[in-house]
């Protein structure tokens, strides 16, 4: 194997990063204090991971309630923890590994120097890179870590050929050190204020909204994963003589493009496009309001399940079984093929098959379903 091909295998294969961080924890491990009052989560991930541990930290508090509970995240993922009453500190780290977008890559060590001598008798680490994990190999504190767990998922996945199971699951057998037991996730958790819904409530007339809205989310983090918008048009036409609801339309500022296509096509029916015109939580106290949700794999599905919203999550060359919307009021909708699931970088098969094999009507039966529940209660 050439260096190029081992390096490469670093810094992308999650069973290399799970043998590494194996290693590293053979070489730090120190007893874990039975009653720690300063506690470091590190989880400095993507919006949607970090919404999918959320209840993982709730158990956390409620296993040390006198703790004080610092969460080292991404800026992109800050505003979920706003109001969140299980995390008393955010402390911001830009890991490259994980960073998006326009923002830029910071250092490990400024993000512990922003510590200012706040010094963790417990780290626990639901999700780790490599600078990290180089950090770790000489810490005299205390860690719970994830890499062994998925290290051991990776060896039984490989002899019994069964699927990945959900993120949550995983959290919970990472907390198992600290004498946390598994339990059933009903729902991610997200805090919408009192003043937001105040905003929200006045916003959306402004707007133009003035009955109940299907939001659609056109956009996505990777073009694989992006579904067409002709079909986003037919599934709101549907959905709209069904129901006699509104379509409003979000993105971010880097999906405006995608929201102003679907905007043309639907012109008719004069859809709201709030596409890069709201900041993240503004989206939030929006999307609490709709009636139903419909988007592909990406945090603002996760967070419109967080806040109660029928949601549908459309699926397809990421990890549909490991990171599907949580909830009793949501449906995944994904076909796998035999090269599912992949880097997302590049198709090996013509025309996007995964997500185009998605098809509107199964859209509209899996909407119609929840819509049955939601607006006739």
């Amino acid at each position: 194997m050439s260096l190029h091909r081992f390096l490469w295998l670093l810094r992308n294969d999650p069973p290399i990063f799970a043998v590494a961080a194996f290693l590293s924890w053979l070489g730090y491990r120190r007893p874990i204090p039975p009653n720690p009052q300063r506690i470091l989560i590190y989880k400095p991930d993507h919006l949607g991971d970090v919404l999918l541990a959320t209840p993982a930290v709730r158990a956390i508090r409620q296993r040390y309630p006198s703790a004080e509970i610092n969460m080292m995240v991404g800026a992109w993922a800050e505003p979920l923890l706003q109001n969140n009453p299980d995390v008393d500190g955010v402390i911001l780290y830009n890991s490259k590994k994980f960073v998006r977008g326009t923002t830029s890559p910071t250092s490990l060590r400024q993000a512990l120097n922003d510590l200012e001598g706040w010094k963790p008798d417990l780290v626990i680490s639901l999700r780790d890179d490599w600078a990290m994990l180089r950090a770790s190999i000489g810490s005299r504190t205390a860690r719970v870590d994830r890499g062994t767990v998925q290290w051991r998922e990776w060896l039984n996945r490989k002899k019994t050929g069964r699927a990945k199971r959900h993120e949550t699951e995983l959290l919970w057998e990472t907390l198992a050190p600290i004498g946390i037991a598994p339990q059933r996730v009903e729902q991610l958790l997200y805090f919408v204020s009192r003043e937001e819904r105040i905003w929200a409530n006045a916003f959306l007339p402004k707007s133009g909204v003035h009955t109940h809205f299907m939001a659609l989310h056109p956009g996505a983090s990777t073009e694989l994963k992006k579904w067409e918008p002709e079909r986003f048009a037919e599934v709101a036409r549907q959905l709209t003589n069904q129901w006699g609801m509104q379509i409003v339309l979000i993105g971010s500022p880097d999906e405006q493009a995608e929201g102003a296509y679907l905007a043309e096509l639907l012109s008719d029916l004069q859809p709201v496009n709030l596409s890069g015109k709201l900041q993240l939580r503004q989206t939030a106290a929006v999307i609490e309001q709709a009636s139903i949700y419909i988007a592909s794999d990406g945090g603002m599905m996760h967070i419109a399940s967080a806040v109660g919203v029928a949601t549908v999550g459309l699926f397809g060359p990421g990890y549909g079984d490991v990171f599907r919307p949580v909830g009793n009021n949501v449906r995944t909708i994904n076909h796998y093929f035999p090269c599912s699931p992949c880097s997302q970088q590049r198709c090996v098969r013509p025309n996007n098959t995964c997500m185009m094999a998605i098809t509107p009507e199964e859209v509209i039966a899996a909407s119609n379903e929840l819509l049955g529940d939601t607006l006739r209660m």
